[in-house]
């Protein structure tokens, strides 16, 4: 793409943000995904910058996950990150359908074991009880997304490990076939350095994950499912809705029970 007059940037703000301001136009006008930008030269031509910041404000947009900076071939569009949006208790597979995707499962993996006794004591197991563990490489068209594991008592579950599981929703299979609905979930959200084994699988262009980790209870309290997303921090965001219990019908039980979780973690 040629440009036809420079472009001279006003001052009244550090200039890589005007930058990042002039390249985040250019690409909503105009660029699509796997779109190779101009060149960093013809950059700080046509916004009168320097080439420290105009490096700077693409490496600003390359951890944003917005550009992606290949060796010997340029810089380039990248697709917008998956925005894990959830409202109450709902499924990734929900939550990729609600921004118009279709989500994809590549591969699936189920294991009964026996569970160290953190997870034992989460999950109200007894010495020697079974878990049952779903991990899945998720993701949307061709391209994987995050790995997802499922942990569930094998008790609530029995047979699972042995049955043909759907590669979709999962909360809406384990109603279907269990019974099983979560009626409210504690969850913690971090970051940290990715092993090579994820960046492999993930095809990382950036050495951070984000970790999301739920535990989910039924109606009678009763802790059901422990599961864990790990996605690349520049490629997922996640949002969630959050309930104001003073000002709605949740119930003072669930109410003390997420008070208890919060001063405990």
């Amino acid at each position: 793409m040629y440009f036809c007059k420079k472009i001279i940037l006003m001052k009244t703000k550090p200039l890589y943000i005007e930058v990042i301001k002039y390249l985040s136009d250019l690409i909503s006008n105009g660029y699509k995904a796997g779109d190779n930008i101009p060149t960093q030269t013809e950059i700080s031509k046509q916004t009168n910058t320097s080439l420290i910041t105009v490096k700077r404000a693409i490496n600003e947009l390359v951890a944003e996950g917005i550009l992606e900076t290949i060796a010997g071939k340029g810089t380039f569009v990248k697709d917008a990150p998956l925005i894990d949006n959830h409202v109450g208790i709902s499924s990734w597979t929900d939550s990729v359908f609600g921004i118009g995707k279709t989500p994809r499962t590549f591969k699936t993996t189920i294991n009964k074991h026996i569970p160290v006794s953190k997870i034992a004591n989460i999950l109200q197991l007894k010495a020697r009880e079974h878990s049952v563990v779903i991990t899945r490489l998720r993701g949307i068209e061709d391209k994987p997304i995050c790995i997802m594991t499922n942990e569930i008592p094998l008790q609530l579950v029995p047979g699972l490990d042995k049955k043909k599981f759907d590669t979709g929703s999962l909360y809406a299979w384990l109603k279907e076939n269990y019974q099983l609905v979560p009626a409210f979930a504690n969850e913690e959200v971090y970051a940290r350095e990715a092993t090579k084994e994820e960046r492999d699988v993930l095809s990382m262009t950036c050495n951070i994950v984000l970790i999301i980790n739920r535990i989910s209870y039924l109606a009678n309290d009763i802790p059901f499912e422990i599961s864990k997303i790990i996605a690349p921090a520049n490629e997922y965001r996640y949002k969630s809705s959050q309930v104001n219990s003073s000002m709605s019908d949740i119930s003072l039980k669930i109410k003390k029970k997420h008070e208890k979780w919060i001063q405990t973690n």
